[in-house]
């Protein structure tokens, strides 16, 4: 009994200092501080509404626009919910890059896919490099997760990015284990794509918040993934839009 009484005050700082994850905001809930506007032109509008960011498309903008943060994060762990509406087409990118002067849209990364097509690959990740994409970790082989994500329902996001690998849960369920070296540094932003003449496309929206970040020691917390890890493809595939790579 002795040696019980001295073991457990020891172990319980050990336990409580493993529970404590060092979570930060970057979203208040009330304003944009801390995010910016990314367009050429005329972007689309991202306002405050019930505690979420809120973006909705215009008609005839000439490029797709972002809410993207002011800080730019490398190995980090975000969680944060997401409700779409079914016309929606949007995204969250991950340590996305300014894109060059002349390329077609400003910002170009990894995207998580919010996908509002029958295929319902939501939670996978694609390349996003402006005039084009290319699937990193589709949803194909993933019955669970494609059914993970509801319209009109508030869906829990979490995603891990350490060193190469971005893994990926939605409501809990794992979505995605990749494995890809192109981006390492970059902002978090939200899509919202350039509209023609479609006035029945502005009345869709998505809303984000509870946004949070890990970024010290963000290793400490990963959760157990249940995919195996996937390396991206080295050649485009059927649903890409991208040139193959040069021989």
């Amino acid at each position: 009994m002795k040696i019980l009484r001295l073991l457990v005050p020891l172990a319980l700082p050990l336990l409580t200092f493993a529970s404590e994850a060092p979570w930060v905001s970057l979203f208040n809930g009330a304003d944009l501080s801390g995010w910016k506007i990314v367009a050429l032109k005329d972007p689309a509008p991202v306002v405050v509404e019930d505690g979420a960011i809120v973006l909705r498309q215009r008609i005839n903008t000439v490029e797709h626009a972002f809410a993207a943060t002011e800080g730019r994060y490398s190995d980090f762990i975000l969680e944060l919910d997401v409700e779409d509406d079914p016309g929606f087409n949007s995204g969250i990118l991950l340590r996305c890059v300014d894109a060059p002067a002349t390329a077609k849209v400003r910002l170009n990364g990894y995207q998580v896919k919010i996908d509002n097509t029958p295929r319902a690959w939501t939670g996978g990740v694609f390349d996003d490099f402006g005039s084009g994409w290319r699937w990193l970790h589709d949803l194909a082989d993933n019955p669970a997760g494609r059914a993970a994500f509801k319209f009109n329902e508030w869906a829990h996001f979490r995603i891990e990015c350490i060193g190469s690998t971005i893994r990926v849960w939605v409501n809990g369920v794992p979505t995605c284990h990749l494995v890809d070296e192109k981006y390492r540094e970059g902002y978090i932003a939200f899509k919202t794509h350039a509209l023609g003449n479609n006035p029945k496309e502005t009345r869709s929206v998505i809303r984000f918040k509870n946004i949070r970040v890990i970024t010290e020691k963000p290793e400490r917390f990963l959760q157990p993934m249940e995919l195996p890890a996937r390396r991206a493809p080295t050649k485009p595939g059927s649903f890409d839009k991208a040139p193959s790579p040069a021989p």
